[in-house]
């Protein structure tokens, strides 16, 4: 089983970063920093979507076309997948966790499962723009 380590590093960082990305309003709020207005808060949050969007499509999907162009067949894309879905997923999870203990909510438990179920989507999201990307790289090889 020959796999890349590459797109799952590319996934652990990605991870973090929108793992941060999505809990901006928490985080701006909670900071001591002055907010101008609501405005202010919607611009952080659209502009942090906006980098998590490059990030995930743009970086992520871009590394692993490259991997999948430049070692084709050689690299099982299952175990690559898997290995991006998993490292991604506890990324996420590492950064939400450690965000959430940060602002210390009041109802732990539905925090907790909602970082949980997050993190799931967040590793899947990830293992496929990875599969797409070393799909792509791939099919480029052949053609």
């Amino acid at each position: 089983m020959n796999w890349s380590p590459l797109p799952p590093a590319v996934a652990a960082v990605v991870a973090v970063a929108v793992g941060l990305v999505r809990r901006i309003p928490p985080i701006v709020v909670e900071s001591p920093i002055e907010i101008p207005g609501p405005g202010a808060l919607s611009l952080y949050t659209l502009g942090g979507r906006a980098a998590a969007f490059v990030l995930v499509y743009g970086l992520l999907l871009g590394v692993a076309y490259r991997v999948g162009r430049r070692d084709g067949d050689a690299i099982d894309a299952g175990a690559t997948t898997l290995a991006t879905a998993a490292i991604g997923g506890i990324a996420y999870l590492v950064a939400s966790g450690a965000v959430v203990l940060w602002l210390g909510p009041n109802q732990r438990w539905i925090a907790a499962v909602g970082t949980l179920g997050s993190a799931a989507a967040v590793g899947v999201e990830l293992a496929i723009v990875a599969f797409a990307g070393l799909a792509l790289g791939r099919s480029r090889m052949r053609g």
